[in-house]
């Protein structure tokens, strides 16, 4: 499996426990921020398990790459494999992994529209909104911008913030924390959002571990196929590498 590190949590324990035998290679948080970079790494990555596949013994040869990555901002459009089938979820983010469904994720967009979702893992991997974080960011502006520039860059930095209504906060089914609990109703509070706790799902990180991969939920890309944009609900399909687009 190749994931990023804001499921290391979930990923992990459900790998302690799977019948499979599953390899991880965590990739760090923040990628898909520039699509073009996710897809470079996680190719990369790909490329890297596959060379190793080839000098493992037989028994202990990995049998498929499963990717902790949907859409993402399309930086897994043009991954391909090689000698390996590859398995992606059928999802536009991780959001709808950690809520076990991307019906459900779709189900609680329509509900809570301005949602900006919160998580044990994406609040410990990444800088997530926080007057503490941007208090933080406000002086390290300060300190290469200098202080008028740094309010500007910093307002700029914060202007999406008006088009969110809800802080979405994703629990963990295996722990609870309530320093990242209490972080994310702070944010909240800080910035005028409706805080909302909802319990996280594992249904769809255990399928992709163990399978059974149906095609509603996920595309298998077999080897020697690259996997292109689908505009459909199914965000993407595999082609054979080369060929002609159908």
């Amino acid at each position: 499996m190749v994931g990023c590190a804001v499921m290391n949590r979930e990923v992990s324990t459900l790998v302690a426990k799977s019948p499979n035998i599953v390899r991880v290679w965590w990739l760090r948080q923040g990628l898909h921020n520039t699509p073009d970079l996710l897809r470079t790494e996680v190719q990369k990555t790909i490329d890297e398990i596959e060379k190793e596949n080839e000098s493992l013994e037989e028994n202990l040869r990995f049998e498929v790459v499963v990717l902790g990555y949907g859409l993402c901002s399309n930086g897994v459009i043009g991954l391909r494999s090689r000698t390996l089938p590859l398995v992606v979820p059928r999802c536009d983010d991780c959001i709808s992994l950690f809520l076990g469904s991307a019906a459900r994720y779709r189900k609680l967009f329509r509900e809570m529209p301005g949602t900006f979702w919160y998580s044990p893992g994406w609040i410990e991997q990444s800088f997530m909104p926080s007057t503490e974080n941007y208090t933080r960011r406000l002086a390290e502006y300060t300190e290469l911008y200098g202080e008028d520039n740094a309010e500007y860059l910093l307002e700029c930095d914060n202007a999406w913030m008006k088009n969110y209504k809800y802080c979405g906060y994703i629990t963990c089914p295996f722990a609870r924390f309530p320093e990242h609990e209490a972080f994310s109703k702070q944010a909240a509070q800080d910035f005028g959002w409706e805080y909302r706790e909802v319990e996280g799902e594992m249904g769809y990180f255990e399928a992709l571990i163990n399978g059974p991969w149906d095609d509603s939920r996920f595309l298998t890309c077999p080897p020697q196929s690259v996997i292109e944009q689908d505009f459909s609900d199914k965000k993407f399909r595999s082609i054979l590498a080369g060929a002609p687009d159908l």
